[in-house]
This record gives structure tokens, sequence and C-alpha cells, in this order.
């Protein structure tokens, strides 16, 4: 089949084009971007003009484009997103409805979500690794200086720019009292989100006032939506991030490792600097498909923060950390049941005490982090690569 794959702002677009080549078709690559991601009347004609001109069979993209939906549909072709974000408020288009798609979510409570609303062809899947390129990848001496650490973190603290919740200066102090005390109370909490459900119409209104909203054409989302997971689960993750390796960092010193050394400084691969985290090494960012799964395999504890909009599912981080190899310590996702064993293939923390508690276990148990590491590593290996979780897509057709 001829697949026409518009790849723009994808991770993993090497992957995905390498395992459809592998199950035997051809993938065009399509450079062309819309100016806007819902109703695009230029680019939707030119781009059913291409899908006849070229024999196209189906549409593949990475996270969802109402007007790619709306262009397979006139053109009466399959379109296939695979969504690894989440907040993704293209999803709540009413093009969702549009029977061409078949739409999959890492996280399985969006794509409950997404059900609920009426929509037909959505499906729970998780998020793959490239096996293959993953066994064959290692870290030169060179190299080694760089991506060694005891505990690493790698991503974004969302600070490099203000946060749409620091934006908001002209919030009220009643409102901003509520919403502090809403945000903190979920950060204590890891598996439930309820603070959606906490913005009253009063309070959006405040919110509507400081910063106002607008719906969008042809969508679904609410405000309350639209606020909370925008606005405070951003904030939410800054802070969370920012104080978790803070705490990390001033913890770290004070252990022993099962060499007999003590810890060296956490290391964190991010974007912007850092200066509010003195104790911690700042290395700066790396490449997704040439070093980061390298840092992976060669941190004795790889730590994922879920980003707080991220309601159920196993985040794309969690997937390359046990793909590469690397020790995965997390908070508490529910979908990670639905693949793994807590404590045989990667480890969870369901608050910052036991997070703290669970670096010390580990970084002085050797034998048992690598077994874990090795555990996680098989089955993603085997369940989860792109060929199969491909496969399983395409026979949705």
């Amino acid at each position: 089949m001829r697949i026409l794959f518009p790849h723009w702002k994808s991770f993993g677009a090497e992957d995905i084009t390498e395992a459809f080549e592998k199950l035997g078709h051809t993938v065009i690559q399509y450079e062309k971007e819309p100016k806007n991601y819902r109703i695009d009347p230029k680019y939707k004609s030119a781009l059913k003009k291409y899908i006849h001109s070229e024999n196209i069979g189906l549409v593949f993209t990475s996270n969802y484009f109402p007007v790619i939906s709306d262009a397979c549909n006139d053109a009466g072709i399959i379109y296939i997103s695979w969504c690894y974000d989440s907040p993704l408020v293209l999803t709540y288009s009413k093009t969702i409805f549009n029977p061409c798609n078949r739409i999959f979510i890492f996280d399985s409570q969006m794509a409950a979500g997404l059900k609920e609303l009426g929509a037909q062809n959505v499906y729970y899947m998780p998020m793959a690794v490239n096996a293959e390129r993953l066994s064959k990848m290692s870290a030169t001496p060179e190299q080694k200086k760089i991506v060694e650490a005891d505990i690493s973190f790698t991503g974004s603290l969302y600070t490099e720019k203000h946060t749409l919740y620091d934006r908001m200066t002209k919030l009220d102090g009643y409102t901003r009292g509520y919403l502090e005390g809403v945000m903190a109370s979920q950060m204590l909490v890891y598996g439930y989100s309820f603070i959606e459900n906490t913005l009253t119409p009063q309070i959006i209104e405040n919110m509507q006032k400081a910063m106002p909203l607008e719906t969008t054409p042809n969508g679904m989302e609410t405000l309350a939506y639209t606020y909370a997971n925008y606005f405070l689960c951003r904030k939410m993750t800054q802070t969370e991030r920012t104080e978790i390796l803070d705490g990390i960092s001033k913890l770290l010193p004070h252990i022993t490792t099962s060499e007999g050394r003590t810890a060296m400084p956490l290391k964190l691969y991010t974007p912007a600097p850092t200066p509010f985290l003195p104790d911690v090494q700042n290395m700066g960012t790396v490449h997704y498909m040439h070093e980061m799964p390298l840092v992976f395999q060669n941190s004795k504890i790889n730590l994922n923060i879920t980003l707080r909009s991220i309601k159920s599912g196993i985040p794309l981080r969690a997937m390359d950390i046990m793909g590469a190899g690397g020790f995965l310590l997390t908070n508490y996702q529910d979908d990670f049941n639905l693949h793994f064993t807590d404590g045989e293939d990667f480890v969870s923390f369901a608050s910052r005490e036991d997070l703290y508690a669970k670096i010390v276990y580990f970084l002085t148990h050797e034998d048992e982090r690598r077994e874990i590491a090795a555990n996680g590593c098989k089955k993603v290996r085997q369940n989860h690569t792109y060929e199969k979780s491909l496969t399983a897509m395409l026979e949705k057709i």
C-alpha cells in the first residue's frame, strides 16, 4: 500500500517509516504543513489532489489533525492517527466523527472519554519502540562522560517561558487562592485527576476575566478542559518537577551507593538553564534518536515525572527508557498495569517520600535494579514494537 505520512512535529517519524516499509508498504513523506490544523481550504484541496494523483491508499499522522481527516473523508480513504500528546485539544474537533478515521490514543482514559462523546473509531494503543535500533546502540568511552549518571531526568521543566497560568496577572485573590489550593491538593495524588471537576462556573468566569478564552470552530472542548489541562496542569508539572529534582539533588550527597561511593549529582537533560537548581548538573539537550537512548542505558535510575494532563497513559518517555534497557522509576499511572508489573518490570512511587526512599534503595541494590531493567526491556521489545503496533492498527481498516 502507498501510505502518505505528513510528519512535521513528529517524534519517531524515522522509526515509523522504517516499520511500515518492513511490513511491505511504501511510505511517501508529505512536507507541506497547513496554516491552520482545523480548517484550511487550500491545504485540504491540495492534499485531496495529491492523494488522487499519487494513488495514496492511506494517510497516517502522529497526533490528530482535523483538516487531514476532512481531506481523507472527502477523498474516500482511511486516515490513521496515533496520538502521543495529552492534552490534545484537536481530538475534540467534531471531525472525529468522520467515518474515515482510525484514531489511536496512548492514554486509555482519554480514549474512553472520546468514545463517550460518540466517536466510534477510537482505540487505545500505547506507544512503541524500535527494538532493533535500540539493541544495537552503545556509548563510546567519550560519550559515557556525558551520559553516565546515578540518577537522571530527561525532559522539560516548563520554565523556558512563562506558563499560561503565570500570565494570568489580573486574577483576583480569591480565585488565585482557590486554584493554588486545588493544584497543591492534586499534586499529592497520583492515579486520579480531579482538577477539571473543581472548576466551578464562578471560577471559570473569574479566569475568563483574567485571560479570556473562546471556544474553537467546530470544537467540543469545554472551557474547564482548556483551563485545567493547558493552564493548571502545566503549572503543576512545572512546580512538581522543579521541587522533586531539587529534593533529589539535596538527598544524593547523603547516599553511599552499592559501589561504596557517594552518589553523583543528578543529571538533567533539558533545553533551558536552571540556576534555581544549583545542585543539579544541567547537561543541556540530547538528540532523541542518537543520544537519549544512551542516557537511559547508562543511568542507574531514570526518573519519569508525568505531565499532569496525562490522565492514565504511559508517557512515550517511559517506553523509551524501558526499551533502551534503562531502569525506570516513575510516578504511578494506571495504564502501566495493563502491560507491566510494578516492582518486576519498572518501579512506581506514590509520594515524594516514597520516591526518595526508593532512590536510596535502588542505588544500594544493584542486582535487583538491573534485573528489573532487564525485565522491562524484554517486555517492551517483545510486545511494543512499531511493527506490532502498526500491524494492529492496519487490522482496524
